[in-house]
């Protein structure tokens, strides 16, 4: 082989040399910034997820909703759906399933089509009572209270009917209960 020949064989592979560690070098960047990509992603989603978990609350089940003319030792007495007119305050016990952590539910009071009150209540368990209150000098008629979540939605709805006295105790839908078997928190008081 000639002294030519070898040159430029050897030049060839030098420089072939050289064109490849230039080419991995940039596929290691290529790589690498690929790498720093799906790195990035995931760390991204992951530090959104558990700022999603956290603010989502599992899904409250009103459990039991009833109107009463008290409630006492956290119990609901007089539990009906038509009250006289001359009775001073309506309740509305209800309980709520769920929870986990304190979250909020409103009792949302209507009277014919107007909405007359809302009132927020926390509920701090998985089986928490609680209950609002309305005083009755709203006349004769139809009412509602719809219990909604803190996220907006209704989880159930119950009504109620305001009679003159006479009236109320003739449909005789009102009626004394005892004590029932219930959780033992204790909601806030209103």
């Amino acid at each position: 082989m000639s002294k030519k020949t070898l040159f430029v064989l050897l030049s060839a592979l030098i420089l072939s040399g050289v064109c490849f560690a230039q080419e991995d070098p940039g596929k290691e960047q290529t790589k690498n910034t690929t790498s720093a990509v799906t790195q990035e992603q995931p760390a991204a989603v992951t530090q959104e997820q558990p700022a999603a978990v956290t603010q989502k609350q599992p899904a409250l089940v009103l459990e039991e909703i009833q109107f009463c003319k008290s409630v006492e030792d956290r119990q609901p007495f007089g539990v009906g759906t038509v009250f006289p007119d001359n009775l001073d305050k309506l309740y509305c016990f209800t309980k709520i399933g769920g929870a986990e952590g304190t979250t909020y539910v409103d009792h949302v009071w209507y009277f014919g089509n107007d909405e007359i009150a809302s009132v927020q209540l926390p509920v701090k368990s998985k089986s928490w009572r609680t209950w609002s209150s309305k005083k009755l000098n709203m006349g004769f008629g139809d009412g509602y209270v719809e219990v909604v979540s803190e996220s907006g939605e209704i989880l159930g709805r119950a009504e109620f009917k305001i009679q003159a006295s006479e009236k109320a105790e003739e449909v005789g839908k009102t009626e004394e209960t005892g004590v029932s078997e219930e959780a033992p928190e204790a909601p806030k008081e209103q």
